[in-house]
């Protein structure tokens, strides 16, 4: 599971465990990490154990998966999850800002599914291994001043259905997870205390009429492992209060009909 150390990486990891599995938690700041040391015994949860890593890196994404095989033996399920945002003009944000969220956003995806396969071919058994990406609303819609964000995403998505169509033959799925507006991360709480304003009329434009948590997207994504998603694939999920049901061109407004 990358980026866990909060947010959605750190829900995710937290579900899964509770659901059982047993857990590498992966991360570039180390220091971040330290949250597992203290999660709540629960009966029947799997352990966490963590991994300093930087996705962008072949190397990086490497050694997550030799942690998970000195750990626990094998791989049943990769959660491809660490993301930068960005934010700027078409014209003058520097491209070296694009290289940094491609690198991450959709080439540390492209090389954490790479260095995860030869693993997940030989530990899996029926009905197959799961791989999980973490999209985003931004991949299947366009968002105003997020042009290399958007991109980035769109690219995670499609590239999650690309592989589905190449794995399925060997029982191995991908799918895609796309969160809308989710509180308590690194989009919105920047939001929340330096543009209240704009957070709350983001917040109005969500046909549920709020935002997401964290453990709302962890949710899926544990549907999406599991066994009871045996044939899901190729799928790109939102879990975004009802924001892409919609054209985007009216505000939900409570009790309007």
């Amino acid at each position: 599971m990358t980026g866990a150390a909060s947010g959605i990486g750190r829900a995710t990891v937290d579900r899964l465990r509770r659901d059982g599995w047993s857990v590498v938690a992966v991360d570039l700041d180390a220091e971040r990490l330290r949250w597992v040391d203290d999660v709540d015994p629960h009966p029947g949860a799997g352990p966490v154990v963590t991994h300093t890593a930087d996705v962008a890196s072949e190397d990086g994404n490497a050694g997550a998966v030799a942690r998970a095989l000195d750990a626990f033996g094998g791989l049943r399920a990769v959660v491809l999850n660490a993301a930068v945002g960005s934010s700027g003009s078409l014209e003058s944000q520097p491209m070296s800002e694009l290289d940094r969220v491609l690198e991450v956003n959709l080439r540390g995806v492209v090389l954490g599914v790479r260095a995860a396969l030869p693993v997940l071919r030989a530990s899996s058994g029926a009905p197959g291994a799961s791989i999980v990406i973490t999209g985003s609303v931004s991949g299947l819609f366009g968002d105003p001043g997020m042009w290399a964000y958007n991109a980035s995403k769109g690219g995670a998505v499609n590239f999650s259905r690309a592989a589905a169509i190449d794995l399925a033959a060997e029982g191995i799925r991908v799918n895609a997870v796309c969160p809308g507006g989710i509180a308590t991360t690194g989009m919105t709480t920047p939001m929340e205390r330096h543009a209240p304003e704009m957070y709350e009329e983001m917040r109005s434009h969500v046909p549920l009429q709020r935002w997401g948590m964290p453990d709302e997207v962890a949710a899926v994504i544990a549907f999406l492992v599991s066994d009871d998603a045996s044939f899901v694939t190729g799928a790109a999920i939102p879990v975004d209060g009802g924001v892409t049901a919609g054209t985007g061109q009216f505000r939900t407004v409570p009790g309007r009909s």
